[in-house]
């Protein structure tokens, strides 16, 4: 076919544009530890909001970009080899290396999770008067200084307001820190009892997670609800069911300590009171077919090989299409849908609803169980079909990225700001350009803008620069798949061991990027490339002094 003929010109651009969607995946997790405001499981003690504000870049777009070239190279396999050779290719280059990182990456990201917790929690305690050491609310609330909570108070403090990192309200940051005393202060002021946080949970959910009775009664006369649910239903008696892990994970984000016999000893007075309020269990809600459904969608049984998974799912989406279209002879090129510069009039509308499903403010959710979570999936289908019609199209002159060059920078440094700004007040101008009720609303038409506009414009970007083969590029194109199923134990690892280096971040953040992706091509050049691993995940490799291999080998992973 003409249109297979001519893609080859083109496999070197999208192939490279698919790498750098990977190899981006490691400075984003990388950069989660310094990341102002983001609940990742190692806290450095150097963080910014530029690190965050970088997160959110790549988070806003990386994997959208992913699944658009996956479902182009998907399309490319379908007309070159046919449905069947297809599916085998997937299941070899996707499917067995999924089910081999499940027993093998999974187990380790989960073990150097637990072991960056624990190695960090001591230390950050030890720093935390230092990150207090600003007189405001939420510094003597942490102390317990109920003068100082007076003074701030008298000083026009609010009630209401979330804490700038952990977006708590006082009265849940100073139920979470055991301060019986300073919680009756803070209703006695005027807070309302259940004030929520920006997930939903109120200082009753924070008392019972952390094993604080004399809190929980205190809540529970003024007239705390004792089902309250947060925005992933979880009710207090829910939060005071979580294991020590979990208590252990949470108090080490807050930098609190938490002694286990007190906790335990805490959490069995808390429990009893709950129940005795009328508070419902966690095994009681919910139940039947809605459990079963919640337990398959919501258990992060892949972690960080997610997408992966999806992969799974939408090549089979993709095999009913392929079906269809051979059975009924669909020929016909969405060229008027996909090459115009119109398109974004019909992508953007349908991205809306997806996105407005997202519990995250910025960017995609993360789906791990075993069924992906419907809106997530139906996110990711638009952009993976997205590129197997636009594989069709044969688009020789990069008609649909052409205008990156206006486009690129346009979506990067207007669109993505202000998409940022609605979802998180990042900048601090959101409240005086627009009202609340319109600031989510504007952020989710904007995300989805951003996403489809990082597409296209690092489309026409690629195209432009790596038109001819680049064997430097070429090799880290086919190390990245390995780099990025292999990054993430080594991150968090490498995280918790510079977490308290006294550098900057922008020494930190890169140094620890660059160090981790240059062992990982070490051990990709040494222990994987010219291996039975380096032929599943990438196909048959020849040693340099053998001829290259074909340019068909290089849609392996996408």
């Amino acid at each position: 076919m003409s249109q297979v003929a001519s893609s080859h010109q083109r496999l070197h651009d999208l192939d490279a544009l698919r790498a750098t969607a990977m190899l981006i995946g490691i400075f984003y997790h990388v950069s989660l530890s310094f990341a102002l405001g983001f609940p990742w499981m190692v806290q450095d003690a150097s963080q910014s909001t530029g690190a965050f504000v970088f997160q959110a870049w790549v988070h806003g777009f990386r994997m959208q970009l992913f699944m658009l070239v996956s479902g182009f190279f998907t399309a490319m396999l379908w007309r070159q080899k046919g449905l069947k050779a297809l599916l085998w290719h997937r299941c070899r280059r996707v499917l067995f290396p999924c089910l081999l990182a499940l027993v093998t990456v999974v187990p380790a990201v989960n073990w150097s999770a637990q072991w960056a917790i624990q190695s960090t929690a001591a230390k950050r305690l030890k720093l935390a008067p230092q990150k207090e050491a600003a007189a405001d609310l939420w510094s003597v609330l942490k102390k317990g200084d109920l003068g100082g909570v007076r003074s701030q108070l008298a000083s026009g403090a609010s009630l209401t307001n979330l804490h700038p990192l952990f977006a708590v309200t006082p009265l849940q940051w100073a139920a979470l820190n055991g301060q019986t005393t300073t919680c009756q202060l803070l209703l006695d002021q005027g807070s309302p009892v259940d004030v929520r946080g920006r997930d939903g949970h109120t200082a009753l959910h924070g008392a019972a997670f952390m094993g604080h009775p004399e809190i929980v009664k205190l809540l529970l006369q003024r007239g705390a609800d004792p089902n309250a649910t947060s925005l992933d239903g979880e009710t207090p008696l829910r939060s005071a069911e979580q294991d020590w892990g979990v208590v252990q994970y949470i108090s080490g984000l807050l930098g609190i300590s938490v002694d286990e016999a007190r906790w335990k000893a805490g959490r069995e007075q808390v429990v009893k009171t709950l129940r005795e309020r009328g508070a419902k269990s966690a095994s009681e809600s919910p139940t039947g077919l809605r459990a079963v459904w919640q337990g398959l969608t919501n258990v992060p049984v892949f972690g960080v090989i997610w997408f992966l998974w999806f992969l799974v799912w939408l090549v089979g989406l993709f095999a009913i299409y392929a079906a269809l279209a051979d059975r009924f002879g669909w020929t016909k090129r969405p060229r008027a849908w996909v090459l115009s510069g119109a398109r974004l009039l019909w992508l953007v509308p349908l991205t809306l609803a997806p996105t407005w499903r997202m519990q995250s403010e910025f960017g995609p959710d993360t789906s791990m169980g075993l069924i992906p979570m419907p809106h997530v999936l139906l996110y990711y289908i638009l952009f993976f079909f997205f590129g197997v019609f636009y594989f069709d199209c044969d688009d020789r002159v990069s008609q649909v990225g052409g205008s990156w060059r206006w486009s690129l920078p346009l979506t990067m440094l207007a669109i993505f700001p202000l998409a940022l700004e609605f979802a998180h007040g990042t900048f601090g101008f959101r409240d005086a350009w627009l009202p609340k009720p319109y600031q989510r609303w504007a952020s989710v038409f904007l995300q989805s803008v951003f996403a489809w506009g990082m597409c296209f414009g690092g489309m026409g970007l690629f195209r432009a620069l790596l038109t001819r083969e680049n064997h430097t590029i070429r090799y880290l194109s086919d190390s990245s798949y390995w780099l990025y199923l292999a990054h993430l134990p080594l991150c968090i690892a490498g995280q918790a061991v510079v977490s308290h280096w006294p550098l900057p971040v922008w020494v930190k953040l890169p140094l620890l990027s660059l160090v981790l992706i240059a062992f990982l091509l070490l051990t990709y050049h040494f222990l994987v490339r010219y291996t039975w691993l380096g032929r599943l995940l990438n196909g048959p490799r020849k040693r340099p002094s053998a001829s290259a291999s074909g340019p068909g080998s290089i849609a392996a992973a996408a």
